[in-house]
């Protein structure tokens, strides 16, 4: 498998509501774009401190990967926060470890 992390760093800190409306669009507009991409395995979304926003994806390989990469730019592109969140520092990478809790733990 295949990793992309990509951490935006606002300028400032964002207020709780235009992150609410983030987590919308992208949960709406984005994730569609990105489930559709050959490989794609998860999609995660993390605010940390209302100063970043760190997103970390995992496909099959890395053409899935760098493909989310490119529809990941589009979308801010054309996002009200794109001023805001600005350009991503992107790590691509093989995973090397994965271990989920099996269904019904703890």
């Amino acid at each position: 498998m295949f990793a992309t992390i990509r951490r935006y760093t606002a300028k400032g800190t964002v207020d709780k509501k235009a992150l609410d409306d983030l987590k919308r669009r992208i949960e709406d507009d984005f994730l569609p774009i990105a489930q559709d991409i050959r490989g794609f395995h998860c999609y995660y979304a993390v605010n940390v401190d209302n100063r970043q926003v760190v997103t970390v994806s995992l496909f099959d390989d890395k053409t899935g990967a760098v493909e989310s990469t490119r529809r990941a730019a589009d979308f801010v592109k054309k996002d009200p926060m794109k001023d805001q969140l600005g350009t991503p520092e992107v790590l691509e990478g093989d995973l090397l470890v994965a271990k989920e809790a099996g269904v019904g733990a703890r």
